[in-house]
């Protein structure tokens, strides 16, 4: 579209552009064309002001069939090689007026014209180009008329309809398949337009370079011959923003902004019906050497830490072994005049690229507005520098075994004091001239905390051990149960060996437990984002231990009855029983004894109940064929004394049951009487 190039252009992280154009022109219409793949977002987006004295009349667009589809809906059908016998061939029955070249060359007649309707074209197969012929029906004279396809020099097309199919075909074969046209209907006259618009784009890009050098306590850069956990630092912090230009046009002079921040943007059919998506699956990635991440706190390091060296650090996903980097810090020795990047000070890398990007809130996004207008052909990219400034920082040593198993790893903190909300990228980190690691920094807002961990430091080795164990807390009555309180207690051991010749400090960060404190552990130099920091002095050559001891105190009830005089006499011993306690509970065992013992007893009498119940069922079955007389009264008497017998003593189990309830209904009382003065006196 170079009648209205594009002036003016937003990319966004998210795979979105906003693109303006504007121009002037002439004439009651603008051809507009865009990818297919972006016709949705065109018809979401689009906005044409007319800045003169004309006016938008609307804009039509293709629709969004393909050119095929388009074609079959026509009359006309032609192929890429025999399009004259196609256009013969689907003129059948139309009018048409064709002029015959002379049979013979010498002849010097001109050429002749017949007019009639088409009846057909016969092909020989043998020679289907040298040798058709088409027929045409004369209505005056009611003839046919056969002529050789290779004698028409010109034909018109006299049926209004097939016109009009032919002038389709050729608009729709036109028509490119992976893009599509929008017309700008415009006023008669001259137009000052202005074109807005949202579209797929590449998403911008960030890649920074952080130069470190040490620095004494006035500020100045430092001539020692090494780094320490805790060190200061000077910090040069470069970011360039890279763009793509996928476009089918060059830019010239365009202005350029690079937003941050995460706008709602979505993808919504207008152009084409809807088909339902199935969802894709795809395969795992795996990748090695993940850059290692650190949260930040929400405050500035504190000032004061201790120092000390550091040497044989290594990459970032290098393995626990004997290699080592080609470089040790510890070793460098360089002054401020041999500290070099690339041939370059620190002051002229500074100056060689100064940042061309000027920084600007917009609500909840940030942009980096290109302050002179860019030029990218097409096909091409490019890079522009939006971030230049140095920063105060710190170098530790920070460990989490979680992110970075055996080892700790060489960190720069530092605050955003740019101005600017820095987006996500990757950073690599130069150290006295030398490249010493990557990382990737986070998003991060102006003024907030970031941490760049970019090399393994292979010279310290840091093992862990867990043990998880349960202590009583306390113990307490609560009516018929007894309240445990127990502590379930995480300790974790860290064993730190250092190889390096200088005592170091090392930042050990610990992930929390949800619920969980700490306890006779020192307090910890940091604590927020559910993690705790502490720093660890390690002398060379000797094994330091440090333990975190975290607990959260857990609570179970159990019946006073189910406990023994043993555990009760363990508890006490252990000081987690009182004297006064003590006695209750043994009172209160002596009761549920005596209990026992006549619920026991219950339940002999229930038992002896039952069987006397049965023999007297048998005994009456017994008694009753019996007779009056004879031997069979004498039995009879027998049996009838027996029934007498059983019927006694279930009066005597009786009385004894009564006296077994009423002695456990005292007993009851006697332990509601116990358990509520000692509620008293608690």
């Amino acid at each position: 579209m170079p009648d209205l190039p594009i002036r003016r252009m937003l990319v966004y992280r998210h795979g979105v552009g906003y693109f303006e154009r504007r121009g002037s022109i002439t004439g009651a219409e603008l051809r507009l064309t865009f990818p297919r793949a972006a016709m949705d977002d065109i018809l979401k987006s689009l906005i044409v002001l007319d800045l003169g004295a004309g006016y938008v009349r609307g804009i039509d667009f293709e629709t969004p069939e393909d050119c095929e589809a388009q074609i079959k809906r026509g009359s006309i059908h032609l192929s890429d090689t025999r399009s004259l016998l196609d256009l013969l061939r689907d003129l059948r029955g139309r009018q048409v007026r064709l002029w015959i070249d002379p049979e013979r060359r010498h002849e010097t007649q001109g050429e002749e014209t017949v007019e009639g309707a088409v009846i057909g074209i016969d092909v020989d197969e043998d020679e289907p180009l040298d040798r058709p012929l088409v027929s045409l029906y004369v209505a005056e004279q009611r003839e046919v008329r056969s002529i050789p396809v290779k004698r028409i020099a010109r034909m018109a097309i006299l049926d209004d309809r097939a016109a009009s199919d032919m002038t389709y075909f050729l608009r729709a074969a036109q028509s490119e398949e992976d893009r599509r046209a929008a017309i700008v209907r415009l006023s008669e006259g001259e137009h000052d337009l202005l074109i807005g618009y949202i579209a797929p784009a590449p998403a911008w890009r960030v890649s920074y370079r952080l130069l470190a050098e040490p620095k004494t306590a006035d500020g100045d850069p430092s001539n020692g011959d090494g780094h320490s956990a805790g060190e200061r630092v000077t910090v040069l912090l470069q970011g360039w923003g890279m763009f793509d230009n996928q476009l089918d046009e060059d830019l010239e002079d365009v202005e350029l902004t690079l937003v941050a921040g995460m706008p709602v943007s979505f993808r919504y059919r207008l152009y084409e019906p809807r088909t339902p998506e199935r969802p894709l699956v795809q395969d795992d990635e795996r990748t090695v050497a993940a850059p290692i991440e650190f949260a930040a706190q929400s405050a500035p390091p504190a000032p004061g830490a201790a120092r000390g060296r550091s040497r044989s650090v290594a990459f970032p996903g290098a393995a626990d072994s004997d290699v080592r980097s080609p470089y040790s810090l510890a070793d460098l020795g360089l002054s401020r005049d041999e500290l070099t990047y690339l041939g370059l000070s620190l002051d002229e890398v500074e100056h060689s690229a100064p940042s061309t990007g000027i920084g600007e809130e917009r609500g909840a996004l940030f942009q980096y507005r290109v302050a002179h207008p860019i030029s990218v052909a097409r096909g091409c990219s490019a890079m522009a520098p939006i971030v230049n400034r140095r920063l105060d920082g710190r170098k530790e040593l920070l460990y989490n075994g979680r992110k970075q198993p055996h080892h700790p790893v060489a960190s720069l903190r530092m605050l955003n004091e740019t101005g600017l909300t820095l987006e996500r990228g990757p950073v690599t980190v130069v150290e006295r001239g030398d490249y010493a690691g990557e990382a990737v920094l986070p998003f991060t807002r102006a003024g907030a905390e970031m941490i760049v961990a970019y090399a393994v430091e292979l010279g310290i080795r840091i093992g862990e051990e867990y043990r998880t164990e349960r202590q009583m807390a306390r113990l307490s009555l609560h009516q018929e149960y007894l309240l445990f309180e127990e502590w379930d207690i995480r300790r974790t051991l860290y064993r730190v060996t250092s190889s390096l010749p200088d005592a170091v400090d090392i930042v050990i960060e610990h992930d929390m437990l949800p619920g969980y404190d700490l306890f006779d552990t020192p307090p910890p130099t940091e604590q927020a984002h559910n993690v705790a920091r502490w720093t660890v002095r390690c002398p060379p050559g000797v094994e330091t231990t440090f333990t975190v001891n975290q607990r959260h105190r857990v609570s179970r009830y159990e019946e006073v009855r189910k406990l023994s005089q043993r555990q009760i006499q363990q508890f006490f011993e252990e000081t987690h029983l009182d004297k006064q306690t003590f006695a209750v509970l043994n009172r209160l065992l002596s009761l549920y004894e005596q209990i026992e013992r006549h619920e026991d007893a219950l339940k002999e009498i229930e038992a002896e109940r039952q069987k006397i119940y049965e023999r007297q069922k048998q005994t009456q079955a017994n008694l009753t064929p019996l007779g009056r007389e004879g031997n069979e009264m004498k039995l009879r008497q027998r049996y009838v004394t027996l029934l007498n017998e059983l019927e006694d003593r279930l009066n005597e189990l009786l009385a004894a049951e009564k006296t077994d309830n009423d002695a456990i209904r005292r007993l009851r009382k006697e332990i509601e009487q116990t358990i509520a003065a000692a509620s008293k006196k608690n």
